[in-house]
């Protein structure tokens, strides 16, 4: 499987707008991988986009992506959710082609802006996408993707296996991942970060429960995305942090992955 981090960031990007912070001055200097968009993935096989950031457009460019068929979403909070008129923009490019399918959780999401419309059943109505709404896994080809509900009980991560390879991916609030046999010694983990310098109790953090989650099940590989601006800590911090923590490894915008 070969995977790209099409954005590492967080709910706030780095650099975040009129943030004069040395983090966000660098990462305006200094281009990538200082800088951070919005938290996506992409699975080369089957065309497959995990999350639509309001940067996804952007995104897409930067890593030459050709083609999208199909779209997962982990849950409807707007960093991962509000750049969805992609779907609009991709589909047309399609016209008199299959439209893209949009995987939702079972219980689906609804973005209204206004009292009457919801813009993902809008965008299926002039048929930019199919809306599947289910729980169960889906199969395309080689690749299955497992839709895994956290204890949270709103948000999704992904088991995407193929062959005897096992990719375990938590977008966001990995806090809530549940310690089940299945996800014991994947090949790998990529996992949202949650915070590194605040400790709070109902958000991820990486001390106390990423490094519990490692603990507990044991992966070969941790790769690390959602990184916050807050934290502070620019793309060299995080390599230092590499040589302190191993076993992890902080994901970058444009991280080729291959498993």
């Amino acid at each position: 499987m070969q995977f790209t981090m099409l954005g590492s960031g967080g709910a706030l990007r780095i650099p975040r707008a009129c943030c004069a912070c040395k983090i966000c001055n660098e990462a305006r200097l200094k281009g990538f991988p200082y800088k951070r968009m919005g938290q996506s993935l992409f699975l080369n096989e089957s065309s497959i986009l995990f999350d639509t950031p309001e940067d996804i457009n952007e995104e897409l460019n930067n890593l030459n992506i050709n083609e999208v068929k199909n779209i997962f979403y982990s849950h409807w909070h707007p960093d991962h959710t509000l750049g969805c008129r992609i779907i609009e923009v991709l589909a047309n490019d399609k016209k008199g082609e299959e439209p893209i399918n949009v995987f939702m959780p079972q219980e689906q999401i609804e973005l209204a802006f206004n009292k009457s419309s919801s813009v993902f059943s809008f965008y299926e109505n002039m048929g930019f996408c199919k809306i599947i709404s289910s729980n169960k896994p889906i199969i395309f080809e080689d690749i299955t993707i497992s839709r895994i509900k956290l204890l949270n009980n709103f948000s999704y991560a992904f088991l995407i296996e193929s062959q005897d390879k096992k990719v375990l991916y938590c977008p966001c609030h990995s806090i809530s991942i549940p310690i089940v046999q299945e996800f014991y010694n994947l090949d790998l983990m990529i996992l949202c970060i949650g915070y590194v310098n605040r400790l709070e109790d109902n958000i991820t953090n990486f001390n106390r429960d990423i490094k519990h989650i490692f603990n507990q099940l044991n992966p070969k590989k941790v790769i690390l995305t959602h990184i916050e601006e807050v934290d502070g800590l620019s793309y060299d911090d995080y390599k230092k942090m590499e040589d302190e923590n191993p076993g992890f490894i902080f994901g970058y915008d444009g991280m080729k992955i291959n498993i």
